[in-house]
């Protein structure tokens, strides 16, 4: 009997183990699916916040693009293409691929700074290299602001490779109350310099192979394009945007530009003002670009205009590095369904452009006739133009028909 009494206890308490352990099983089984939920509710409204905002960004870029523009986005296709191209021609070049010395691209002969102002020699230098993408530059010589005189300077480059290139530039530093200032103000001051008339330009450069414009920015602000067409204006190139000390921007009189340039009658084009340093940023901005040129039909190629070099070195970049540059806007502007062209001085063409597809090029040369011998299909003759319509100085532009022909459509032949 109390053999059986003692079986009995077993087995009730073995009973109530087994209980207890799918009751405490039950419990974490419960907690789990409960947190699970939880945890399952919150995703869904994190999922669903995050598709809501990308809904809501996706509807408002598309407010902001019209159907043309929409109409002339790169396929993927094309878009992959352009990332192709970057990617197989960005290259790091090594010391034993440098071939050539150093130039300087900027180098006065002589500066201008007042009594008492410090001097940089970067502000007035600009140098580059073909594989090195700074150089080294010493300078002999020394410039005493304090006190009037004229400071000859020579200065060296030297590249990784050893090979070196010398140049020689005089530093006067004048009174406070003299009237010169630095070489980059009289550089961009035109207030000095002879004045041409439309007509005069007319007569002088007018044929049968030519046809005659202008170039505008904000600095002509609001333009009478009916007057510039009644004085035998046929063109304008406008400045679209640009990109500044790492900033896109939209020139605040391109919209009015292109919009009473063409009511106007006249032929368009545009012109990207550039300071990029990568083939990424190339494609970024043109990528702004076409948001703002918004399918805009246009008459010539699309000019891409970097020249910021007197300020090279801060740039980091070898001369291969802007050509890759230029040649990336290319293929990006051309998937779009755009030619683009290379807008440069005589100066900058022969040290700095390679140009190796020979894309068309758009010369900036102030002359009454330039010695520049490569090929150009348009010729920026003077920066102090004055125009009916225009206030101020203006560019004016020689285009050589048999170089680019536009015919009544506004399309090349």
């Amino acid at each position: 009997m109390g053999n059986d009494n003692t079986q009995k206890k077993i087995i009730f308490y073995l009973i109530g183990i087994v209980v207890m352990i799918g009751l405490f099983l039950f419990i974490i089984k419960g907690v789990k699916d409960m947190f699970s939920d939880q945890l399952s509710d919150s995703t869904t409204t994190e999922n669903t916040e995050t598709d809501n905002d990308l809904a809501a960004q996706i509807a408002a870029d598309r407010a902001t693009v019209s159907t043309t523009e929409m109409a002339t986005e790169p396929t993927t296709e094309q878009k992959k293409t352009v990332e192709e191209f970057v990617e197989e021609t960005t290259q790091e070049l090594k010391v034993e691929d440098d071939v050539a010395a150093p130039v300087f691209l900027v180098l006065p002969d002589t500066v201008s700074i007042k009594k008492g102002n410090p001097f940089y020699i970067l502000d007035y230098v600009g140098y580059a290299d073909d594989v090195d993408k700074l150089p080294e530059l010493e300078t002999e010589g020394e410039v005493d602001t304090s006190n009037t005189g004229s400071y000859p300077l020579t200065l060296k480059l030297t590249d990784k490779a050893g090979h070196t290139t010398t140049g020689k530039m005089v530093v006067n530093v004048i009174e406070q109350s003299s009237s010169s200032g630095n070489n980059e103000d009289a550089g961009n001051d035109t207030s000095g310099k002879p004045k041409e008339d439309f007509a005069s330009f007319v007569t002088n450069y007018k044929n049968d192979n030519t046809s005659l414009g202008i170039d505008v920015s904000r600095w002509q602000e609001d333009v009478d394009y009916t007057k510039v067409k009644e004085a035998g204006c046929d063109f304008v190139i406008i400045r679209i945007g640009g990109f500044d000390d790492g900033s896109q921007y939209t020139d605040k009189f391109y919209k009015n530009n292109i919009t009473y340039a063409k009511e106007a009658g006249l032929k368009v084009g545009i012109y990207w003002h550039a300071e990029e340093n990568s083939a990424e940023q190339v494609k970024e901005n043109v990528d702004y670009m076409m948001k703002v040129l918004d399918g805009e039909e246009l008459d010539f190629p699309i000019a891409y205009d970097w020249e910021d070099f007197s300020h090279f070195p801060k740039y980091a970049m070898n001369l291969h590095d802007i050509n890759h540059c230029f040649e990336t806007f290319c293929n990006a502007v051309r998937s779009y369904g755009y030619d683009a062209c290379l807008y440069s001085s005589r100066n900058f063409l022969e040290k700095v452009w390679t140009n190796e597809n020979q894309h068309p090029v758009w010369l900036a040369n102030y002359t009454s006739t330039t010695g520049y011998s490569g090929d150009y299909y348009m010729w920026q003759h003077s920066n102090t133009g004055s125009v009916p319509g225009v206030m101020g100085d203006v560019d004016l532009n020689v285009l050589y028909l048999d170089k680019y022909k536009i015919n009544e459509k506004g399309t090349d032949e």
